[in-house]
């Protein structure tokens, strides 16, 4: 028995989601169909998280225990083969039986595009902003959320037993059109990420947010609108 962890790119677009759904496609659904075609038998895919539907990823990782005598190349090739064009295992290496991509994660991180110019390419990938924005307000309100805070005024559901995170980067990266809310934390709770980027957004245009308050209200109709799922990417998992 050995034990792969899996780098995955997929663009999320067309899928329900990374979890497997009856009915419906989705990127871990993807993986087990290529794996069977592989190994010819049925895997245990544990993912380091669960993106929702139209959510994108760079940086996806998985483990899989899988029965074989094939090097981790050999595997890499076979999956390509085997998954559609939207969904790429960028790298895999052996790992101990006793990792798991979920819980020996340390930190996950991910971005949310704006792009300040109207475009016809790329409205599936970003979010377009027709508005000036105060780049130096939302710069200051990311700020706010760094070190360990409830983030659960930030948080869809309520069905958490802890809304508390580390939020180790919080930052605002410019290039060209395009304007990222870059975040990294040693979790995210349900919409955490898309409902700070509204909120952000909201600064940007002009809104006045005090954002201790918002922290300290630990209520998510305090932070106003999620922005939609295209924008955001699953960047990268540390461990």
């Amino acid at each position: 028995m050995k034990n792969f962890k899996l780098t995955i790119e997929y663009d999320g677009t067309d899928y329900h989601g990374w979890q497997i759904q009856p009915d419906k496609k989705t990127v871990q659904g993807s993986l087990y169909r290529a794996f069977h075609e592989f190994a010819g038998e049925d895997v245990k895919i544990t993912g380091a998280g669960r993106t929702d539907a139209g959510v994108h990823a760079v940086g996806q990782v998985a483990s899989v225990r899988l029965e074989t005598k094939h090097s981790p190349t050999i595997l890499r090739k076979a999956l390509t083969g085997n998954l559609p064009r939207d969904i790429l295992v960028r790298h895999v290496e052996e790992v101990p039986l006793s990792f798991s991509a979920r819980f020996d994660a340390t930190s996950r991180s991910y971005n949310y595009i704006f792009i300040t110019r109207k475009t016809a390419l790329w409205r599936r990938y970003y979010h377009y902003v027709k508005t000036d924005l105060d780049r130096e307000a939302m710069r200051t309100a990311l700020a706010t959320l760094r070190g360990e805070k409830d983030f659960a005024s930030f948080a869809s559901s309520s069905d958490i037993k802890s809304t508390r995170c580390r939020m180790m980067k919080a930052e605002l990266m410019e290039n060209g059109p395009l304007l990222t809310i870059s975040l990294t934390a040693d979790h995210f709770l349900y919409n955490m990420v898309r409902t700070i980027a509204g909120v952000i957004l909201d600064v940007g245009m002009g809104k006045p947010i005090d954002m201790d308050e918002l922290i300290e209200a630990r209520d998510r109709r305090a932070a106003g609108k999620t922005m939609p799922p295209n924008a955001l990417y699953l960047m990268s998992v540390t461990y």
